[in-house]
């Protein structure tokens, strides 16, 4: 597999379970998939340690980034205290209206 920057891409290699547990389920890599992901999804982690989070159903084949943390990210997650890192929705298609396309150019954001 080519390793692209483009989480679509990413993500039809990616299983979600009810957990919220994802495993990896694309070609084996040469690099470490977890930061991967993680990079790709937008959340890098830090080059320390890294714990797995108390609400990891999985363990060790979890590449969920929001899984994954340092020593004191899993201690406030015990006490319910750790910030919650956002989770894309499954990408799908979206059909625009023309209504929709005007209000957006509206914006002047550029889609690439």
């Amino acid at each position: 597999m080519s390793e692209s920057n483009d989480w679509s891409s990413v993500e039809v290699n990616i299983k979600r379970h009810d957990s919220g547990c994802w495993t990896w389920a694309g070609a084996p890599m040469e690099r470490n998939v977890y930061r991967y992901i993680a990079e790709v999804h937008g959340t890098p982690l830090p080059t320390s340690k890294l714990y797995r989070m108390p609400e990891c159903r999985i363990g060790h084949d979890c590449v969920n980034p929001g899984h994954l943390g340092t020593g004191e990210d899993y201690m406030l997650a015990l006490t319910g205290q750790r910030r919650q890192i956002h989770v894309p929705p499954k990408t799908g298609t979206v059909e625009l209206t023309a209504q929709d396309r005007r209000f957006l150019k509206s914006l002047k954001v550029s889609w690439e």
